[in-house]
């Protein structure tokens, strides 16, 4: 069994970690079946993402599709994650059909993908504006 979860609590993390193997000590001590816990690779630490990117991603949002988006933390392995401490970052996804993600059967629906595309233009410009002064 795998397991992956996420949060951008580093705290939160490993106490998550604790539970797994406390669990998986409660299951040795019951009786026959044994269970063992190993890391199968390098924790994905939290890329914390810039206030102000999320904000302007977030008004983007809102002024597409009022009360059809939500805020998302993710510890993804996409690009913040190797630049995130020298550069501001923030991310958009857009739904992916039936919440395949990461699989060749990952798909998203024309429509979203323009609206995405749409609040992205619209959050850089936004961006660009604030970064050169303009209101």
């Amino acid at each position: 069994m795998a397991l992956q979860f996420r949060d951008q609590d580093e705290g939160k993390l490993d106490a998550f970690e604790d539970i797994v193997h406390g669990l998986i000590a409660e299951i040795n001590d019951r009786g026959k079946i044994k269970a063992t816990a190993k890391s199968a690779r390098t924790p994905i630490r939290p890329s914390l993402m810039d206030d102000g990117f999320q904000e302007h991603i977030a008004q983007s949002a809102e002024a597409f599709a009022p009360g059809k988006w939500r805020h998302m933390p993710s510890a993804a392995g996409h690009d913040p994650m190797v630049i995130h401490e020298k550069l501001p970052c923030a991310m958009l996804f857009i739904p992916s059909i039936k919440g395949i993600s990461h699989a060749f059967g990952e798909d998203s629906h024309d429509a979203d993908i323009i609206a995405g595309c749409q609040v992205l233009a619209d959050a850089t410009a936004s961006i660009l504006k604030d970064a050169r002064g303009e209101t």
